[in-house]
């Protein structure tokens, strides 16, 4: 049967071990335990720490911080005796800042009452968010995070800026389809071919809809989803590139391609039919050298005139589109 002194040595290897950050308080906030982890996360040893209450001082360093932790925590004292999932950034010894998940219980030892301080160190996870969420905001594309059951759960800032619609009128809602595919009819006929999509392949890619900003603009949109989730419960990431410039670029390529062939049509035909007939000339000797020259002079004109035409209209085609992919710029500007 264990005794009281080897409960008390197998508890303070237990406390010693852990991969957390261990304090042990009395009713004066002086710190009676102090793990190894919790050297090792803070850089202060248990020697400098034990017997005083001063360490708070060294890992909040900052007053206003400090203070304003104190009330957070006076606060939650006064419904229960215990706190559960308070985050705090504490100064280390080398400067260094640590994000701290703190959670506390309060037991009697010997009638005394003691509080176990347990901090989790989730610095790196914390920082993992940030960058993720970094990465998402400043993503040029709308990037939308939607649960089982459609309510948004992520809205990035290209989002706000395509949209109009910013994150606070989004988050937590399920509307914001509604109101950037107003017309029923068009809003029905999107849902029934992304449900045989999804129903095929559980995801889609490259679907285009026109949606309306909140400024009634129309914008062109290219979707492409993918289902996230474990444990059962699937959230589904929606991507959204505007490709409405890039739409207009080509429509204006198109514009261009038909402007320039009923432009060119008529003038090339009359140097076509000019030509012919004054070959047809030369062959029955109706034509002497110089009037040749003449004719041949002024259909080199004519194509030089055609040529200047078509290189004036590429350069305001250009200029007006500024979204026209790169390589049919260099042809146009060529």
């Amino acid at each position: 049967m264990e005794t009281h002194d080897q409960k008390s040595c197998i508890e303070a290897g237990f406390l010693d071990n852990a991969l957390v950050l261990i304090a042990v308080l009395d009713e004066k906030g002086r710190v009676i335990s102090w793990n190894h982890a919790a050297e090792t996360i803070t850089g202060y040893s248990r020697d400098e720490v034990v017997g005083s209450a001063n360490i708070w001082k060294h890992l909040y360093p900052d007053k206003e911080y400090r203070r304003g932790v104190t009330q957070k925590i006076a606060d939650i004292l006064k419904t229960k005796n215990y706190f559960e999932n308070l985050e705090t950034v504490i100064r280390t010894r080398s400067g260094d800042s640590h994000t701290i998940l703190w959670n506390t219980k309060t037991i009697l030892e010997a009638g005394m009452p003691r509080t176990i301080a347990v901090g989790m160190d989730v610095t790196g996870e914390r920082e993992a968010t940030l960058f993720r969420d970094s990465i998402i905001d400043n993503a040029n594309v709308l990037i939308a995070v939607l649960d089982p059951k459609g309510t948004v759960q992520v809205w990035n800032k290209a989002a706000e800026v395509i949209t109009g619609y910013s994150a606070g009128e989004v988050i937590g809602r399920h509307d914001i389809w509604k109101k950037i595919y107003p017309d029923t009819v068009y809003r029905r006929s999107i849902t029934q071919k992304i449900s045989q999509v999804i129903t095929e392949h559980n995801s889609f890619e490259n679907i285009e809809t026109t949606i309306h900003t909140k400024n009634g603009e129309e914008r062109i949109l290219s979707w492409n989803t993918r289902q996230i989730g474990t444990g059962g419960t699937l959230h589904e990431i929606a991507i959204g590139r505007d490709i409405t410039d890039q739409r207009k670029a080509e429509e204006a390529l198109v514009a261009y391609m038909t402007e320039m062939t009923m432009r060119l049509k008529q003038p090339v035909s009359i140097v076509g039919s000019t030509l012919m007939e004054s070959a047809q000339l030369m062959k029955n000797g109706l034509l002497d050298k110089d009037e040749t020259i003449m004719v041949f002079e002024g259909q080199a004109r004519n194509a030089a005139q055609i040529e200047a035409n078509i290189r004036e209209f590429q350069k305001a085609i250009v200029e007006k589109n500024k979204s026209i992919p790169e390589a049919y710029r260099k042809f146009l500007e060529g």
